[in-house]
């Protein structure tokens, strides 16, 4: 991932609208809860939505909601599943489990470019991921959100995301 300096500097109106989203949800605390985010309230952003539980010693993620959108871009709805039991083979450059970390530790949004590969090319897409914690001070979820746009054509070249046991 290319980090952002800003979310603005990504040039994404979902991204800007999901960031907005969250702030106002922030009140005096560091970060929203999971239960303050209403799915009602994005609606247009759901589709390419990702929602995960973070789990801590050690550090796992869960994948508790993906988008319509992503899972097809994916390949595979990896709802419900563990982020260390999944091949992102359309991944180029982007460690997840650091950015997570990352995310854990610092109780900050984690926004960037990212690359996704088809089995032809490489496409650029943005992605920014904002912390959630149900006790104010340690992130237990996350809300993500990938503005990444396939034509038919590179649909039919994806790289699914695989569980690792099927290869």
């Amino acid at each position: 991932m290319i980090r952002a300096a800003q979310i603005a500097d990504l040039g994404s109106q979902p991204l800007l609208r999901l960031e907005a989203y969250w702030l106002s949800k922030l009140g005096d605390r560091h970060m929203p809860s999971r239960a303050d985010i209403d799915p009602a309230d994005i609606k247009e952003l759901l589709p390419q939505i990702i929602m995960a539980r973070i789990e801590h010693d050690p550090l796992r993620v869960k994948y508790s909601i993906v988008g319509t959108a992503c899972a097809r871009s994916a390949g595979f709805d990896y709802t419900g599943r563990y982020l260390d039991e999944l091949r992102f083979d359309s991944e180029s450059d982007t460690d997840w489990l650091k950015i997570y970390s990352e995310i854990v530790s610092a109780r900050k949004p984690v926004a960037g470019t990212c690359r996704f590969r088809t089995a032809d090319v490489e496409i650029p897409y943005r992605v920014a991921v904002f912390p959630l914690s149900n006790d104010g001070e340690n992130v237990d979820h996350t809300i993500a959100y990938e503005h990444l746009t396939l034509s038919l054509t590179e649909m039919d070249h994806v790289l699914p995301v695989t569980p690792k046991s099927d290869k």
